[in-house]
C-alpha cells in the first residue's frame, strides 16, 4: 500500500476512533471540507499558489488536530495501519 494511501486510513481511523476527542474530530472535519468545498482563500485558478494553500491549511489543520488525539488512539491506529509498535 502507498505511503499516501496509508496516510489517509490513518487519519480515517482516527476521526472515527470512539476514544477521539469530538474536538478533535471536529477540527478534522473542517480541515475535510476546507479542500472539498470549492470556496478558497486564494482561489484554485491561481497557478500553484491555489493549491498551496489548500496544502498549508490543511497540513496546519492536520498538525494541529494530531497534537490533541490521546497517545493511546495513535499508538493503536499505527499498529493497525503501519504494523509499528509504539
Amino acid at each position: 500500500m502507498s505511503s499516501f494511501f496509508q496516510r489517509l486510513r490513518y487519519y480515517f481511523l482516527i476521526l472515527f476512533d470512539r476514544q477521539t476527542p469530538w474536538y478533535v474530530k471536529l477540527i478534522l472535519s473542517v480541515g475535510l471540507l476546507y479542500i472539498l468545498v470549492p470556496i478558497d482563500i486564494l482561489t484554485d485558478t491561481i497557478p500553484l499558489f491555489g493549491w498551496l494553500d489548500d496544502l498549508a491549511i490543511a497540513s496546519f489543520i492536520i498538525a494541529v488536530a494530531l497534537r490533541l488525539v490521546p497517545k493511546e488512539v495513535m499508538a493503536r491506529v499505527k499498529r493497525k495501519v503501519f504494523g509499528v509498535k509504539t
